[in-house]
């Protein structure tokens, strides 16, 4: 698989060239000690390297993921992935969420081209329905002659629900010539526009507002659904029939003991490991050392900061901090007085000298990598900012039913304002949930499953009067709704010519020099 260039790609040329790593390739597969904040630039450069599918194994889906996406930042994320859990046990009767099928068959796709994956060991023991049930990945071109019924069907057996108005992954929604659909493992929804049995256009477009953003020239939309129904089966182990994910073992295993732990605790049959190199923290008389650290910085201030800046370089370290934008970089650039950085677009090779680098990059963890000189430091652990004051009155969406008491009013995103009436456990369908039980106006009461908590809040208000209850079914709550986007609309419309006459107003350059600026910069 080809690799793109990234902002941080030199970083993964210096590693896949010191003697250390390549005595580690050369040996492959053999044990390594590697401390936690090495391992995702260590699997970036082994698979730089070897240029062809690599597959790590980690305990839980959190580390998987944390891993995945910290590799992204060093190679091309298209060519990275996780591979997570299914959420949900194959005995609850529960499908899983369509993100999460979503981002299972992506990884399988992803390691088929070559990629790197990542995958959680409860994903690897559960395995996945047999490739001939699964529902097809739909590819689509701006240019395809592909006719909208045909469309609707595939998505519809891949999983998508149809709904009138698109907001969530998983859903679809058809009117007239066009069809709204949110992918599975898409951060925005898209909008097909036929003409005739012809593709004119894909588009995304904001699930909130539902205006058109951008173009898509294509687009991949995985399943949302793990299996495709087939309502004639009358054998109920064929419905869960599941194989392996993998075809081989999983090249490289992150903490083995912990893999074999949750295998045994929750009662799977473990795979086999044979062939796997292994990594872990501690050390076992592993052949092969990797070992970095967390960046251990301590500046409250600009000034703090510069001294410690300097003191890396002085020290001999080639020094590289992220930024999330390219303002950001250049203007603490131009801030600094002790030290001098370059503003670098991407770093296709690490300087041989000591020197300090700015650059954009999404990488948020760092480390200190002292065999190569290297350290990597994310802004916000050298540029400490104050976080803004949180405002505890804003309404959030609840985390548990632990932040509710009874008698408590609440929004539901769907129906409007209600009153806690209490939590009750109900079995329904054969499945055991826990619910909260919503009274609205009238006798209308409503039953919220806890996997859908997210969609209730807790009523903030005005004042300490008791809000006017809603009532299911009818309009009142959209339209209220609908009027409160318009007045945000509205509002955001005044603040953009508001700022627009701002800009066109003449200024006045300001000493930049002083040392009352610094002082205001590091409070």
């Amino acid at each position: 698989m080809d690799q793109a260039q990234t902002a941080l790609t030199g970083l993964v040329h210096e590693l896949a060239s010191s003697e250390r790593f390549r005595a580690f390739v050369d040996a492959f597969p053999a044990d390594a000690r590697v401390s936690e904040p090495a391992l995702p630039l260590l699997l970036a450069a082994f698979h730089h390297t070897r240029r062809s599918a690599l597959t790590c194994l980690l305990a839980e889906d959190e580390e998987a993921r944390d891993v995945a996406e910290a590799v992204g930042w060093y190679l091309d994320p298209a060519t990275v992935a996780r591979l997570p859990s299914r959420g949900v046990s194959a005995a609850s009767g529960l499908e899983p969420p369509a993100h999460l099928v979503g981002e299972r068959v992506r990884a399988l796709d992803v390691l088929a081209a070559g990629g790197i994956v990542c995958v959680s060991a409860r994903a690897l023991a559960e395995g996945m329905p047999p490739e001939s049930d699964r529902p097809d990945v739909i590819r689509l071109g701006a240019t395809d002659s592909r006719d909208l019924g045909t469309i609707v069907e595939e998505l519809a057996l891949a999983g998508y629900e149809r709904v009138e108005r698109v907001e969530e992954r998983g859903q679809i929604a058809v009117r007239g010539g066009l069809v709204d659909v949110f992918p599975s493992t898409g951060r925005e929804p898209l909008r097909v526009e036929f003409f005739g049995d012809d593709i004119e256009q894909i588009r995304a477009f904001s699930p909130f507002t539902q205006r058109a953003l951008h173009a898509v020239a294509d687009a991949v939309i995985y399943p949302a659904r793990e299996r495709v129904p087939d309502e004639s089966a009358l054998d109920a182990s064929a419905e869960d029939a599941r194989v392996s994910l993998l075809e081989r073992s999983p090249d490289l295993v992150w903490q083995v003991d912990d893999v074999l732990s949750l295998w045994d605790e929750e009662g799977f049959e473990r795979p086999t490991l044979d062939g796997a190199a292994r990594l872990d923290t501690l050390p076992r008389s592993q052949p092969h050392v990797f070992e970095a650290q967390r960046p251990a910085i301590a500046a409250r201030g600009l000034a703090e900061a510069e001294n410690e800046l300097a003191a890396m370089v002085k020290h001999g370290r080639r020094v590289v901090v992220t930024f999330p934008h390219p303002g950001e970089a250049l203007r603490t650039q131009r801030l600094l007085r002790k030290v001098e950085a370059k503003v670098e677009d991407a770093i296709a090779k690490v300087a041989p000298d000591p020197s300090l680098v700015f650059v954009v990059s999404s990488a948020r963890r760092g480390f200190v990598w002292r065999d190569l000189g290297i350290a990597l430091l994310p802004d916000t652990q050298v540029f400490r900012k104050r976080p803004p004051r949180a405002d505890v009155r804003l309404g959030r969406a609840l985390q548990s039913f632990a932040d509710l008491r009874v008698g408590d009013y609440v929004v539901h995103e769907d129906h409007g304002v209600g009153r806690l009436l209490g939590f009750e456990t109900k079995d329904v369908a054969g499945v055991t949930r826990d619910y909260l039980f919503l009274a609205f106006r009238g006798e209308d009461r409503l039953y919220v499953p806890h996997e859908q908590i997210g969609k209730v809040a807790r009523y903030i208000g005005a004042d300490a009067k008791a809000p006017a209850l809603s009532k299911l079914g009818g309009k009142a709550w959209q339209n209220l709704k609908s009027r409160a986007r318009a007045s945000v609309r509205e509002l955001a419309g005044e603040l953009l010519s508001l700022y627009a006459r701002r800009r066109q107003a003449p200024g006045q350059a300001l000493d930049l020099t002083n040392d009352w600026l610094e002082r205001l910069e590091s409070s």
